[in-house]
């Protein structure tokens, strides 16, 4: 690009040579002049603020060409990952609690319709509004998913096998994550990729349908008629019904005297849609432990994200990224099931919790230019921070009674993605003012949290319980027998 010289510039002239000036020279001041031209070099980066037009070098790659999120609407690109953690945390309360009022069957089914109606909608979205709203469906639907199917195999399955097929169950997600981004570098143009996630969703119909619900669950509600329908595949000849039918009798009985004293709106919903939470919160000891679980799922999601957006900050790609991170998780999630057979819950979450927090505060001792060392130390972390989900996961699923145990979960879950919310914004703004500072923030929270698993009661030894009185009093009997 070429100008006319300005008239600062223009009593310049280039030395001559046998009477003839050179056709182009340097100015005392560091321009470049030819033949009266002043000569601008095209800069490798333009401003945003400049008035023009931009391209993608690959434009059917990504969702940001779609929309044009550039320039001062790059952070709304921040609100793609937001808005999906905001769904897991509206999603995690109101399924959680869903599936201890009506059901584990009844929240995935919910959870698998949200699945599959976001999908689609991100994938044909001609708005980026429409694309948030599917984002936020696909959120809320795999709280649905994940946590009901989960606490399934807590509350069915024997204290023999119940470590190592949860843990099973949760390394399903770093495989996900490996073919993801091999089918993401094959089908490059995001729609086309989007529609290949979504198709094998539909099997999810084909689960509802053959999904039984959860024997254990519907014991606590007393329907035996169906508990031994799944069980034994075939309709009770026992007598059961009437047993049952007695127990409404004595409720209406009470339910007689209730108008003496006054039945409110008040205590209606005591009895009704706050059951769950004021159960969940009423006992001092389980609120104790409530609390604590909410601090190592905040943290823990918060910590998982952030290793997981990590990599524009680490200047590495991101293709390779997200395999190493789902290499790394597969492993994580051995390791846990040799622990959790000689060590306990306890010891085994403070123990990981330890370790990730001092592998990502190792970061700081290597220099910024040791671009391997760094993604190791973070890989550690990474390591770390994958094998303690899935401890935590199973942890606070043993701690609360079967009555409260998915709104525990749910509940959980809502703190964890709070953690998620906040992760795209450290990676991004707060990873802008310096590389480390991600990192940094998250090993200090995770020692915290290694150290408030001591408050905690250990749960490898003992049964699960049903209600939250016996679960109370089975926390209490622990205490002498440690004494």
């Amino acid at each position: 690009m070429d100008s006319m010289c300005p008239p600062t510039l223009c009593w310049v002239t280039c030395p001559k040579i046998n009477g003839v000036a050179l056709p182009i020279c340097r100015t005392p001041i560091g321009h470049w002049l030819r033949n009266g031209r002043l000569l601008i070099s095209q800069p490798a980066e333009v401003s945003c603020r400049v008035k023009g037009q931009h391209e993608f070098a690959n434009p059917e790659s990504t969702f940001v060409s779609d929309w044009d999120l550039t320039c001062d609407r790059s952070i709304q690109r921040t609100s793609a990952q937001v808005s999906i953690s905001l769904g897991k945390f509206c999603g995690s309360f109101s399924f959680g609690i869903l599936a201890d009022k009506f059901g584990r069957k009844t929240s995935f089914t919910l959870g698998a319709a949200f699945f599959i109606v976001g999908s689609f909608l991100c994938t044909f979205s001609p708005w980026y509004s429409v694309f948030l709203a599917g984002r936020f469906a696909l959120g809320a639907a795999s709280s649905g998913l994940f946590y009901p199917a989960f606490t399934m195999i807590v509350e069915n399955i024997c204290l023999k096998h119940r470590s190592w097929m949860s843990i099973t169950f949760a390394a399903s997600y770093p495989v996900g994550m490996i073919i993801l981004a091999v089918v993401g570098y094959i089908i490059q143009p995001w729609r086309h990729l989007q529609l290949a996630l979504t198709i094998p969703s539909l099997l999810l119909i084909l689960n509802c349908y053959l999904m039984n619900e959860s024997p254990r669950w519907l014991i606590t509600t007393q329907r035996y008629d169906r508990v031994y329908k799944i069980l034994f595949r075939q309709p009770s000849h026992y007598q059961i019904q009437p047993a049952v039918a007695a127990s409404p009798q004595v409720v209406t009985d009470k339910k007689s005297l209730e108008p003496e004293v006054g039945s409110s709106l008040v205590e209606k919903l005591k009895n009704g849609p706050l059951k769950s939470i004021i159960e969940l919160y009423g006992s001092s000891s389980v609120r104790k432990m409530i609390f604590a679980s909410y601090y190592m799922f905040c943290v823990t999601s918060l910590s998982y994200y952030v290793t997981a957006l990590n990599a524009a900050n680490l200047s590495v790609s991101r293709y390779l990224y997200i395999i190493a991170t789902g290499l790394v998780d597969i492993p994580s999630y051995l390791v846990p099931v040799i622990m959790l057979r000689f060590t306990g819950r306890r010891l085994t979450t403070m123990f990981l919790f330890l370790w990730t927090g001092v592998s990502l505060l190792l970061v700081l001792s290597v220099p910024a230019s040791s671009t391997t060392w760094i993604v190791a130390f973070a890989m550690l972390g990474r390591f770390g921070i994958s094998a303690t989900y899935s401890v935590v996961t199973l942890y606070t699923a043993e701690l609360y009674p079967t009555q409260v145990r998915n709104s525990a979960l749910g509940t959980c879950s809502t703190f964890a993605h709070v953690g998620s919310i906040s992760a795209p914004y450290v990676v991004d703004v707060l990873g802008a003012l310096g590389w480390y500072i991600p990192t940094t923030i998250c090993g200090c929270c995770v020692l915290v949290a290694g150290l408030l698993t001591l408050t905690l009661p250990e749960t490898g030894t003992g049964k699960l319980s049903d209600k939250v009185d016996s679960s109370t009093a089975s926390t209490t009997a622990e205490q002498p027998e440690k004494q």
